[in-house]
């Protein structure tokens, strides 16, 4: 492989690094905002279903993701194979990103199956709808 080859498969692993984050957070922000907006209408037994459901779906995700994490260090090592220099990866970002699955997938299965927990509703204004 030459180096624009490589340099393509790197950018289409980086791609799919972005498209299973890019998941992850329309998930979470979708059960966080269904939490909020069932409040407490959703019995015990859904808040459960729920919660595992999410839980399924962002471990999915997160496997996929470190599996693209396994294939960018498969695309390093035919860098340095090919005695080219590998291109720049900021590793703080994959440590945040790490960081922001789990703490991120943590509290939105809390705010499932405990609407109230941190929550301060009791001053809001009531609507009405007709």
């Amino acid at each position: 492989m030459n180096e624009a080859d490589l340099l393509t498969l790197f950018l289409s692993v980086n791609q799919d690094i972005d498209t299973q984050f890019q998941f992850w957070i329309s998930i979470t922000f979708a059960v966080l905002v269904a939490s909020f907006v069932a409040d407490e209408r959703l019995s015990t037994v859904e808040r459960v279903v729920v919660t595992l459901l999410y839980l399924s779906a962002a471990t999915i995700l997160m496997t996929r993701y470190m599996s693209a994490l396994s294939h960018q260090q498969d695309v390093f090592r035919l860098f340095d194979e090919a005695g080219l220099t590998r291109p720049a990866v900021p590793t703080i970002a994959g440590g945040l990103r790490l960081g922001l699955f789990t703490i991120g997938s943590l509290v939105a299965a809390a705010s499932v199956l405990f609407p109230k927990f941190g929550a301060r509703r009791s001053g809001s204004i009531p609507v009405r709808l007709e």
